[in-house]
Formats: structure tokens, C-alpha cells, sequence
């Protein structure tokens, strides 16, 4: 397989003008913008309820939060990790916010660039919050998977499902009642977690119309059993968000489908890699995804709030680490 040029410094999709513009329209978190692109005050996000709900920790924050970009972002801002004078004026400027808030959280940094941000910044508490999975794209006719334990498995159920006539569509101007499918197949995915609806469709369309974006469906007889929202960017392809149709699974396979179509897609297009975003951790390790822990600094708001927050990051980032089996 080639290398991946991608380093824990590298910009990605996440740190483009078009992204953060993207999600600038999104109403399914509540917050406030703060004259800086990447700083925003949190009131509530349905994606940190998911992780109190997933843990049984309750409500943690019970003042509004600062945050180094999105949770709703693959990776957060680690290019500038390898700038400490950028981190140091970003600090700076979030240092005038805190008042009324509880601190500031810097979100979902590849753990070498969260600790190259936090020997400038020292932060209160660290913790993990999730794994961004990847695969690097190989070479040759087919996707090159040598190294998954289950891909005579991955390849049987790819070719089961094509002979069935289940096919990719990929779509830069898709009709509204694709996204409509889309967004409810994501939202599906989530309550079938006992999380709270994660996605709007004003979210939706602003990042399927990024440069780069695309609508990506398996079809089969007519209707869509799985679809994701996707970004092309500096030869990687983001999954950002999406779903299946669980009750075609006995049938034919269209998560695993869509990813070997994606891979063998890959290949013809010069990706480097392809990104599959957070969740569903144990599935992706056992066909063959790396995991790339993604980290959080929290910084308080005041010296006294330490003592009450700092042991609720604690217990989060243990119970979250063993729900998702690291």
C-alpha cells in the first residue's frame, strides 16, 4: 500500500473557509458566533448530549462552553498545533470570552498535535472524545486489502450485493427528496443509539454544496438504502454523515457496499485516502479502518471551576473510552 502524505499537522476539509461556512447555517446546535471563525459560544449541541447519554454521566456543562471549532468537524484545527504563535493569539482572543461560560474546549486534535498545543497552552483537563477512521487508498486494478481480517468476507458481501443490483450513485445536485433520504437515514442511525436528531436539512445542503461535495447513495430497486453526505478534498474523500436501511441487511450490504465501491473508486481518481468520521468503532476496525484517536483540551474559565468539572472530563473520557472498546 502507498503511504499517506496526511500528518497530524495536515489541513483537512475541516479547516477550509468553505466548511466553516458551511456549517455556519446549521441549526441543530445552538450557539453563538464570536467574531473569530473558528471560536463559538455553545449553548447545546445534540453530539455532547449523545456522549452524556452514552456514558449516564447527565448534563456536564451548566453554563454555555467556548469551543475551537465544531464537534461536529472530523478533526479539529491541528495545522496550527505546529504554530505556537498562532495558538497563542487564538488563546488570546478566546481569553476575553470566558466570562460566563465554562472555559474553553479545543476540539478532536490528533493526539501529537494536542500535545503540541498543550506544551503552549497548558490545559485543565484533557480527554478523548472519539477515533476518526481512515483507510489509505492502495494501488492496482481492485482495493488492495491484505491486511483486513475479514476481507474475503468484505469482498464476498461487495460482490453478493452488486450481483443483486444494488449500485453507487455519487451526485453534486441531487433532488430534494435525495436529501430528504439522506438526512433520514443519518437521523435514523443516531436514534437507533438512543441519541438525540443530529442533522437538519439546511446542514445537509450547505455541506453537500461545498466544492467537493457530493451526495453518495447505494440504490437498490429504485430506493435508497444507504446514503452519506461526502467532500473530495486534496485527494481524500470525507464521509461526513449518513445512514443505511437496517432492514435490507439479511439481503444484500450496502454500508460495506458503498465503502469497497468507494475504495475501488479511490483507486481510479488518485485518492490518497478515504475518511470515514467517528462512530461505529468496532465495525470499522474489524474491516480494516485505522483508528486515529482524536483528542480534547479543556481550558477553564476560572481556577475554582476546576474542582467541579474537572473530575465530570474524568469519568467521560473513561466510560466513553470502554463504550467504544480503546
Amino acid at each position: 500500500m502507498t503511504m499517506p502524505y496526511i500528518t497530524h499537522r495536515s489541513r483537512t476539509v475541516f479547516d477550509t473557509d468553505a466548511w466553516l461556512a458551511a456549517w455556519d447555517g446549521n441549526t441543530v446546535e445552538r450557539r453563538e458566533p464570536t467574531g473569530h471563525p473558528l471560536l463559538q459560544r455553545l449553548e447545546y449541541s445534540p453530539f455532547w448530549h449523545g456522549y452524556e447519554l452514552d456514558t449516564d454521566l447527565g448534563r456536564i456543562w451548566d453554563r454555555p462552553i467556548l469551543t475551537v471549532s465544531s464537534l461536529y468537524a472530523g478533526y479539529g484545527p491541528a495545522y496550527l498545533a505546529g504554530r505556537p504563535e498562532d495558538v497563542d493569539r487564538l488563546m488570546d482572543h478566546a481569553s476575553g470570552l470566558l466570562p460566563g461560560t465554562c472555559g474553553l474546549l479545543v476540539l478532536n486534535l490528533p493526539l501529537e498535535a494536542a500535545l503540541e498545543w498543550a506544551t503552549v497552552a497548558q490545559p485543565d483537563g484533557m480527554i478523548r472524545l472519539d477515533h476518526a477512521y481512515h483507510r489509505v487508498i492502495g494501488t492496482g486494478p481492485e482495493p488492495d486489502l491484505r491486511d483486513v481480517h475479514k476481507r474475503t468476507e468484505f469482498r464476498r458481501r461487495w460482490r453478493r450485493s452488486a450481483e443483486k443490483g444494488l449500485r453507487l450513485v455519487m451526485e453534486t445536485d441531487p433532488a430534494p427528496e435525495r436529501v430528504d433520504e439522506v438526512v433520514e437515514l443519518a437521523n435514523g442511525s443516531a436514534e437507533r443509539h438512543d441519541w438525540p436528531v443530529l442533522y437538519d436539512r439546511a446542514g445537509f445542503l450547505a455541506v453537500a454544496g461545498m466544492p467537493g461535495g457530493r451526495l453518495v447513495r447505494a440504490e437498490w430497486d429504485g430506493r435508497t438504502v444507504a446514503a452519506f453526505v461526502g467532500m473530495e478534498h486534496d485527494r481524500r474523500f470525507y464521509l461526513w454523515a449518513g445512514g443505511m436501511d437496517h432492514t435490507v441487511v439479511q439481503e444484500v450490504s450496502p454500508y460495506l457496499f458503498t465503502l469497497y465501491e468507494l475504495l475501488r473508486i479511490g483507486l481510479e481518481r488518485g485518492w490518497d485516502r478515504l475518511e470515514l468520521g467517528k462512530g461505529n468503532d468496532a465495525f470499522k476496525r474489524r474491516y480494516g479502518f485505522t483508528g486515529v484517536e482524536l483528542w480534547s483540551l479543556w481550558y477553564a474559565a476560572d481556577p475554582s471551576d476546576v474542582p467541579a468539572y474537572r473530575p465530570k472530563l474524568a469519568a467521560l473520557h473513561q466510560r466513553l473510552g470502554a463504550a467504544q472498546g480503546a
